[in-house]
């Protein structure tokens, strides 16, 4: 089996989950499904991601940019742009310190 070329763990933690983070992470599933995305796209839940207030949140690697205050809407500019190879740059975003 070939490497991902994305992983995006979704937080589903209490503060991010009460703001629809558990709605979010099965609709990137659906989208990576709908894509046939599955082989390049691995989607999964973590823990918190330290960015309580800004949630809900997700994380893109291998580029390390946790995107804040994610909604459904924004999820297919987040997957085009990445799989592109760049960030989204008009959603709220930061990159993770190396």
């Amino acid at each position: 089996m070939a490497p991902y070329k994305l992983h995006i763990p979704v937080c589903n933690d209490t503060d991010c989950e009460a703001k629809g983070s558990q709605q979010l992470y099965d609709n990137l599933k659906q989208i990576v499904n709908n894509q046939n995305l599955k082989q390049k796209i691995k989607v999964s839940k973590s823990t918190c991601l330290d960015d309580c207030e800004h949630g809900p949140n997700l994380l893109v690697y291998p580029e390390g940019i946790v995107y804040n205050q994610v909604t459904i809407e924004k999820l297919e500019t987040i997957l085009k742009t990445h799989i592109k190879g760049k960030s989204a740059p008009r959603l709220k975003h930061h990159k993770m310190l190396k």
